[in-house]
């Protein structure tokens, strides 16, 4: 039952929401239903609280009280009713009727005053819920005007903030204001005409900003093009310290002596001065502001492309510019291409710069391609400068100049190889004019030396000479003698040792810095030593053998001798001065050349000594008839012996043994087969023992000028006549001639066909009339007859 009559209070609940208020007797009916479930279960009693909270929320408290008072009075007629059958229970019934009748009317006072309560306080809640409501709208409009102006003052701030910003030169943040204005604040205020204006404002003031940075961007590259000069220069200077303390570092100390082939900027070097060398770029102090500034407004403004080309435009200009000066090397003044190298080397540092503190602005093939162009047009500006020049100084003072310039480019990675195969062209053209240039001094050193041994004053002339020959005096005789000292050589041998090292050292001043060529110039040069002292030196020296002065061919053979001996000096030169990586021994052909023209120059002189000694058997007159004994040696002889002495002490005095030894060796072979061919003469048929005899004094005065020569290898030289004459004059028994024991040892060197020639001679001579040979001489000569004829008997048989 609690559960139905709970239902039955929510369907009257509901229905009395929905009843209207003339709706009474369905209303009672309702009423009458709840309370009838209700007064049945007092424990639903609370369920009325919600009723009549929803009567009184409705405003239907009449229809309420009416359709109870109805209820009530149903009640009453059902209660009398039941009273009449059930008095007992009437009775009672009558006392809770009372008593709820008390409840009732106490209920529905309380219920009045509820309503009074409620009609009370609704009212008051009623107004002041209108007044909330206005306070709100109030509220909500001054909100609404305090953002508007809020919005308006940001908005106005933001302007006058854009002001301050050019006015201080914050183009960038002024831009990034303006955008933030027209993107964002603009919006929230478009109703309002200075709103308006200022969103028409906007596209003028970023087109102010971008044609004020793009001035101050111009100024900006004019400036820079001004001290690109100042930071090539210092740049240059740099690379150049750089050089000399990295040459000095591998010259003095010997753990880095090998690595002196390895030029600056190579991986080795690096490594050494790690930590050690600093960058040029701590030093350059360039304010990059404008460049930053205008990158940020034109990126801004969405025209980055725009930018990047029109600056790519302007320093493209600027390098243009630069090249444009006329530029004249020939003149021998390099300070306009000292200038130029300087502002270029400036310019592209810059470049570096730029490409390497900038994002997406400058890329690596535009600098490149910038670079190509430059470099493109300095070899055309060097190419076109040297056409027709041959001062090989000139090209070396602009080989210094482009050395420094690539190698200090090459440490910003710029590709420098077209710039090093144009130091390679000059190169060459410098080592030919170099050649050329020597060539033409050692021409004339030589064909102007007067083959006369040298004379130094003093010792510093002699140091001189010292430096650059191996040539080392006795200092016991310079200290005993003193000066003026005579040299052994004549003044061409040490004036061309030193001009060989000032060409090696000269041509290496070029070679300095292409480590990658070293090899080919190590031959070049090799070949040029070559040359000079082939072509120059010992062709002209060579030539200067046709002279018939005796004592130049001396000189000549003593210088060529000189010169032979120092060769491998100037192979050690050019071994010391090559470059390091190559290994194995220089051989100049030279040497071997040397070798020759002596070997010529010694026959020369023989054939000269020779000739003289011929002049002068020419004026011997023997009378092979004669029958007057001489004492002494014929006249001819005595000039001849003369000459021979004075070629000894005077000519010849300088010449090295080995060679006067070998010049006797030939003078006096050919006297003595000279003097031997006189006396087999086949014209002269007949010769008088006496003849014979005179012969033999003749040969013993020339013998005794050998014996004091005290030359052992000349001692020989008359051995063959010697023997023949002695066989002929002075055995007692020539028969003993054709004993082989006898004969080698006593005649062994003997002709057969000489002895025969003799022989015939002295038998076929008539004997003086009235002449008596004693029985000793007719044996001799039986014995010479028999001799002659068995020595032809075996010649005969031998020929058949």
């Amino acid at each position: 039952m609690p559960a139905t009559n709970n239902d039955e209070l929510g369907r009257l609940a509901r229905s009395m929401e929905t009843t209207s208020v003339n709706d009474t007797s369905v209303f009672a009916s309702g009423i009458e239903l709840t309370f009838s479930a209700t007064l049945d279960d007092t424990e639903n009693l609370e369920q009325l609280g919600p009723v009549i909270k929803n009567i009184t929320q409705t405003g239907k408290q009449e229809a309420f009280l009416d359709a109870l008072d109805t209820l009530i009075r149903k009640k009453d007629g059902e209660i009398e009713r039941m009273c009449n059958s059930h008095y007992q229970e009437f009775v009672h019934a009558v006392d809770q009727l009372l008593k709820v009748r008390q409840g009732s009317v106490e209920l529905r006072r309380k219920l009045g005053e509820v309503n009074e309560t409620l009609q009370s306080r609704g009212t008051r809640w009623a107004q002041k819920k209108r007044e909330l409501t206005n306070a709100r709208k109030v509220q909500q409009n001054v909100e609404d005007a305090i953002e508007a102006l809020q919005s308006s003052l940001v908005v106005l701030e933001s302007a006058n903030k854009v002001n301050d910003l050019l006015d201080r030169k914050k183009y960038y943040t002024a831009l990034k204001t303006l955008d933030g204005l027209e993107n964002d604040r603009l919006g929230q205020i478009t109703q309002y005409t200075f709103a308006k204006m200022l969103a028409q404002g906007i596209p003028v003031m970023q087109s102010t900003i971008k044609s004020t940075v793009t001035v101050e961007l111009k100024e900006w590259l004019a400036r820079v093009r001004e001290i690109s000069r100042e930071i090539g220069n210092l740049a240059m200077q740099r690379m150049q310290e750089r050089q000399e303390r990295w040459r000095s570092k591998t010259t003095e100390n010997p753990k880095l002596k090998n690595l002196q082939h390895h030029q600056v900027n190579s991986a080795i070097e690096m490594v050494v001065n790690e930590g050690l060398e600093t960058s040029i770029l701590d030093e350059v102090n360039i304010d990059f502001e404008p460049l930053y500034r205008c990158i940020h407004v034109y990126e801004t403004l969405g025209k980055r492309n725009e930018f990047k080309t029109s600056y790519s435009e302007d320093r493209r200009a600027q390098a243009n510019l630069a090249l444009s000066t006329p530029i004249n090397l020939r003149d021998g003044n390099l300070t306009t291409f000292d200038f130029l190298l300087q502002d270029i080397v400036g310019f592209f540092i810059i470049e570096h710069m730029i490409l390497h503190n900038t994002t997406e602005f400058r890329s690596q093939a535009e600098v490149d391609g910038l670079w190509e162009m430059v470099t493109g047009k300095v070899i055309l500006v060097v190419s076109e400068s040297l056409k027709g020049c041959s001062d090989p100084e000139l090209f070396l003072r602009i080989k210094f100049s482009l050395l420094i310039f690539i190698q200090t480019l090459e440490g910003f990675d710029y590709s420098v190889k077209p710039l090093q195969e144009t130091l390679l062209t000059l190169f060459q053209r410098y080592s030919e004019l170099l050649i050329n240039q020597y060539s033409e001094v050692f021409e004339k050193i030589v064909q102007e030396d007067e083959c006369m041994p040298m004379t130094v004053e003093n010792d510093d002339e002699l140091k001189e000479v010292m430096q650059y020959t191996r040539f080392r005096p006795d200092r016991e005789f310079i200290k005993k003698y003193g000066f003026p000292l005579r040299l052994p050589f004549s003044k061409v041998f040490p004036t061309c040792c030193r001009d060989v090292s000032f060409f090696v050292h000269q041509f290496y001043q070029f070679a300095e810095g292409f480590s990658q060529t070293h090899g080919e110039m190590d031959d070049i040069l090799k070949k040029a030593v070559d040359s000079l002292l082939i072509k120059k030196v010992n062709a002209i020296l060579l030539k200067k053998l046709q002279s018939t002065n005796l004592s130049q061919i001396v000189q000549i053979i003593i210088n060529i001798e000189y010169f032979e001996s120092t060769c491998p000096d100037f192979e050690m030169l050019l071994m010391e001065t090559r470059s390091f990586h190559r290994s194995g021994h220089i051989h100049l052909k030279a040497t071997s050349t040397f070798k020759d023209t002596r070997r010529k120059a010694e026959k020369r002189i023989f054939e000269l000594v020779n000739s003289k000694l011929d002049e002068f058997l020419e004026l011997f007159e023997y009378d092979w008839e004669s029958e007057e004994i001489q004492k002494q040696p014929s006249p001819s002889l005595q000039d001849l012996v003369t000459f021979l002495t004075n070629v000894t002490n005077a000519a010849l005095l300088n010449l090295p043994e080995t060679i006067k030894s070998l010049l006797y060796f030939d003078a006096l072979e050919h006297l003595s087969q000279s003097m031997k061919n006189l006396l087999l003469n086949p014209d002269q048929r007949i010769m008088t023992e006496i003849a014979l005899s005179n012969f033999d004094t003749d040969v013993r005065f020339v013998e005794d000028f050998v014996q004091n020569l005290g030359d052992p290898t000349v001692m020989d030289t008359f051995v063959e006549l010697r023997q023949l004459l002695d066989l002929a004059i002075l055995s007692d028994n020539p028969e003993e001639y054709l004993t082989p024991q006898v004969r080698n040892r006593k005649y062994n060197r003997l002709n057969s066909r000489d002895v025969i020639v003799l022989f015939e001679k002295v038998l076929r001579t008539p004997l003086p009339m009235h002449t008596i040979l004693s029985q000793k001489e007719r044996m001799r000569r039986k014995a010479m007859e028999n001799v002659a004829r068995v020595l032809r008997s075996v010649h005969i048989g031998g020929s058949r």
